[in-house]
């Protein structure tokens, strides 16, 4: 087995952590740790399955014993072009507020493999300085169109559990011990559904240290444009008025007072792990990020498990 061939085997055990079957180009932008041409990723595919290594249905690649999944990925669609509209609207609703740069959507809606039940994860990328003032008015905004994940409202809800600031965008401080898979897939894959600075493209610039794991993966992102939310007329106003009104001395009294209000409710959730020396948690004026139940080292040794068990397959 050659490089190439092993390495489609690596990506598609991952997906298949998560019931994803990929089409050859897919596993071509996500091919794990080689560098390759999707012809060569193509004849690699013929290749694994003469040896009946991995099976082919409806156009979608899966290890082999798993073809049934592609039903699941099928009949997600629809869920994931609604869940894609819902974070549409909430991006309309929020795109007034001030030092709002880009909002992502992200894990489960970005990677196909979202459920009914499923809510809608964001990354917000927020101005440096302005990061507690912008993400109080974000939740104030959501909570009152009733678009945010709150205690039993999950479903098709707005989940606000990791904002940055544009001084933040490497995220390699928050990986966990190497390799983080999920963390540079999670970033290959972002949604801009509204990015007017092409954030996402700094984003991959930032974050080259992916490149040798993934050197088809950090490439552009060509957004539907159903999905993708432009500044408007009004906004834009709103937006200009308050961040000219907060740019200096009366902004950082602003900023220093909202941060004030939101970490004494953050004090007040005892069961957080915040304090604990991980990244699962991390409250600083750069990154707000809310991950009580990080599975990332969980899906990586469900991935290593099915790569030694294709390893063993004769």
């Amino acid at each position: 087995m050659d490089p190439i061939q092993k390495a489609i085997l690596e990506t598609l055990a991952y997906f298949d952590v998560f019931q994803m079957p990929l089409t050859s180009e897919e596993v071509h932008a996500l091919l794990w740790k080689e560098k390759a041409t999707l012809s060569e990723v193509q004849q690699g595919i013929a290749a694994l399955l003469e040896m009946k290594k991995i099976e082919e249905r409806e156009g979608f690649y899966v290890l082999s014993g798993r073809s049934y999944i592609v039903d699941r990925r099928q009949m997600a669609i629809p869920l994931i072009d609604t869940k894609l509209k819902i974070a549409t609207k909430a991006a309309r609703r929020i795109r007034w507020i001030p030092f709002f740069d880009a909002l992502f959507v992200c894990n489960t809606v970005a990677s196909a493999s979202a459920t009914d039940d499923s809510d809608i994860d964001v990354f917000i990328v927020l101005r440096k300085g302005r990061l507690w003032i912008s993400r109080l008015l974000i939740t104030l905004t959501l909570s009152l169109f009733r678009m945010r994940r709150h205690k039993a409202h999950v479903a098709n809800k707005i989940c606000l559990s990791f904002y940055v600031t544009d001084a933040h965008l490497n995220l390699s401080d928050v990986t966990i011990d190497e390799p983080d898979i999920y963390m540079m897939y999670w970033i290959a894959q972002l949604i801009p559904i509204y990015d007017p600075k092409q954030i996402r493209e700094k984003m991959l610039k930032e974050n080259k240290w992916v490149n040798p794991y993934l050197p088809q993966g950090l490439r552009s992102y060509r957004m539907h444009p159903e999905f993708r939310v432009e500044d408007g007329v009004i906004s834009k106003r709103v937006r200009k008025i308050f961040e000219t009104m907060w740019r200096s001395g009366y902004g950082d009294l602003i900023e220093k007072q909202a941060k004030q209000i939101q970490e004494k409710k953050m004090a007040m959730n005892f069961s957080s792990v915040k304090d604990e020396k991980d990244s699962r948690v991390v409250i600083d004026d750069t990154m707000l990020k809310f991950h009580e139940n990080d599975r990332r080292a969980y899906y990586r040794d469900e991935w290593r498990k099915r790569v030694q068990h294709i390893s063993t397959q004769r």
